[in-house]
């Protein structure tokens, strides 16, 4: 790295020698400050969120009397927090070139490639959640016997895999292999509703300054 970010923000996103007017060099410079920094603020947040819900899922499964589900779930939770905790250091690493336009850049850069890693441990990690849902279901299910016994007798039709309905075990399939298929989908649309606004901020900075560069 040639500069620490201190003096890479005091440069401006421009070098000295621009024509651009100081004022708009500074303007743009304080702005790069702020949307690196509000980013940030996001991100340990969101790890911050997650490693709460890592804490508290198990009270709620430990109610449902489904205890090792609840600790299956925390420890992806926690796994996935470590994860971007560890992505996160990256950040530390960034080129920061010779101005702030080259940090913000290097900034975009990186974002891209942690999405595009995260979206492949998502296809994974998804579905995995979506079947501990489902076993969450199938245990209280086996817990109320009368429950299954009382479908059989409105649906005598219907054909029974132990105590579980065939078409039950095939939907919950069926929607496994579309949690895979659409997991990438499901995360971007996630990743817009946390970071969209952000995001779509940073895009619109860089863009500026390309112009005025």
């Amino acid at each position: 790295m040639k500069n620490s970010i201190e003096a890479v923000w005091k440069e401006g996103f421009l070098h000295e020698k621009s024509l651009v007017a100081p004022k708009i060099n500074d303007l743009y410079n304080q702005k790069s400050i702020h949307l690196i920094d509000r980013m940030k603020r996001l991100f340990r947040a969101n790890v911050m969120a997650i490693v709460i819900m890592a804490l508290l899922i198990p009270l709620v499964y430990y109610f449902l009397d489904v205890l090792w589900l609840g600790l299956a779930v925390s420890m992806l939770l926690l796994l996935t927090a470590w994860y971007s905790k560890r992505q996160m250091q990256g950040i530390k690493g960034l080129n920061q070139g010779e101005t702030s336009f080259d940090y913000l850049k290097s900034f975009d850069q990186w974002l891209k490639n942690s999405l595009a890693r995260n979206q492949k441990v998502v296809r994974y990690t998804y579905p995995v959640y979506f079947l501990i849902a489902c076993s969450t279901i199938a245990s209280a299910w086996t817990r109320e016997p009368e429950l299954a016994l009382k479908v059989q007798q409105q649906f005598p039709g219907l054909t029974f895999v132990g105590s579980f309905p065939l078409i039950g075990l095939v939907l919950m399939g069926l929607l496994t292999l579309l949690m895979v298929y659409f997991s990438d989908k499901i995360y971007q649309w996630d990743v817009r509703l946390v970071y969209g606004r952000v995001f779509k901020k940073l895009e619109e900075t860089i863009a500026e300054m390309e112009q005025l560069r």
